[in-house]
């Protein structure tokens, strides 16, 4: 048996998978903040299934992975594969990017998996994860004699408005933070922030039912649900503002890889605003390139439409632990 885990600044999930598949046979999701971290959630888990014996284990966790060992950004946490390795009987374990994590699926998804939202040229090549959830992860995909995905932490690379409106976001986000990130605008609280930058420089006026139900904490997914229902004018101008970024940022992450393989968008927000992001405005902004335009126009977009895939990609990395191959 094989465990497979997926760590997010909200929830954490963890699911067991026969070996050689990509089914999980059961899969328990978490509240990550309840708990003290990782290896309290794994141990609770591991407990509800003794009957079982763990051949390897991988878990994708949301932060940068150095020697074995994760300081999460969005939670209070210090995740290390050294005890993850000591609750498996093999000690074959590892931890891994949670956008990596992602990555290592693109070749388990299928087409029901995935949302076009730009035909592209379909063909081999490098490719791109973007995914905006909690925060912003980024990863890429190198293609050489095959696929190998790498993590990166370009969600955390600086904002770059390039418009006289983004202009004014960043200076209104410099006052509240000291570095404004492409997590800062693309995120749930990125969401939070490009709305409380529209209101409260009084750019758009909102709708005061709306603003009733926020009335002691902005929130995300109220905003969203007024923007896709036509409730409010300054929800529907800030998702129209975050779309645009997710197109413009989406680019940058392609030409930086040169992903001419595709650009997959993941992460539990784009399968939420589908309406919203296959649409002009995210893929003008997505192509809008000056002279690399053209490679832009060539380049496919999907987005991710299961919150499986990063589990199924640990699931893939434990698989090639138990079989004792290479996984760099």
């Amino acid at each position: 048996m094989l465990l497979a885990g997926d760590v997010g600044g909200t929830k954490t999930a963890l699911a067991l998978f026969e070996q050689n598949t990509m089914t999980p046979l059961h899969l328990k999701k978490f509240i990550s903040k309840d708990y003290p971290g990782l290896q309290e959630i794994v141990a609770a888990y591991l407990a509800e299934h003794a009957e079982h014996t763990i051949s390897a284990a991988c878990i994708g966790v949301a932060g940068p992975v150095t020697d074995g060992v994760c300081e999460t950004i969005n939670l209070p946490w210090v995740v290390e594969e050294e005890n993850l390795a000591a609750r498996i009987p093999s000690g074959k374990a590892m931890i891994v990017n949670d956008l990596e994590a992602m990555a290592w699926s693109l070749e388990f998804l299928t087409p029901e998996d995935l949302h076009v939202i730009h035909p592209g040229q379909e063909g081999e090549g490098n490719r791109g994860v973007i995914a905006a959830g909690t925060g912003l992860g980024e990863a890429g995909v190198w293609y050489g004699r095959f696929y190998h995905p790498f993590a990166s932490e370009g969600g955390h690379a600086d904002f770059s408005p390039q418009t006289y409106e983004e202009d004014s976001l960043l200076s209104f986000l410099r006052n509240k933070y000291r570095h404004v990130s492409w997590e800062r605008v693309l995120s749930g609280p990125g969401i939070e922030n490009i709305f409380e930058f529209l209101v409260n420089t009084y750019r758009v006026k909102p709708n005061p039912e709306v603003m009733a139900k926020m009335c002691d904490k902005l929130d995300a997914a109220t905003i969203t649900h007024a923007a896709l229902n036509d409730l409010c004018p300054a929800c529907r101008h800030a998702m129209e503002l975050f779309v645009s970024l997710y197109g413009a940022e989406a680019g940058n992450l392609a030409l930086k890889l040169m992903a001419v393989g595709g650009i997959y968008i993941g992460g539990g927000i784009a399968p939420k605003i589908l309406p919203l992001l296959d649409s002009d405005t995210f893929r003008s902004a997505f192509m809008h390139k000056g002279r690399l335009t053209s490679v832009l126009q060539n380049t496919p977009v999907k987005v991710i439409m299961t919150d499986r895939a990063p589990l199924y990609g640990a699931a893939h990395v434990a698989q090639l632990l138990a079989d004792d191959k290479p996984v760099y």
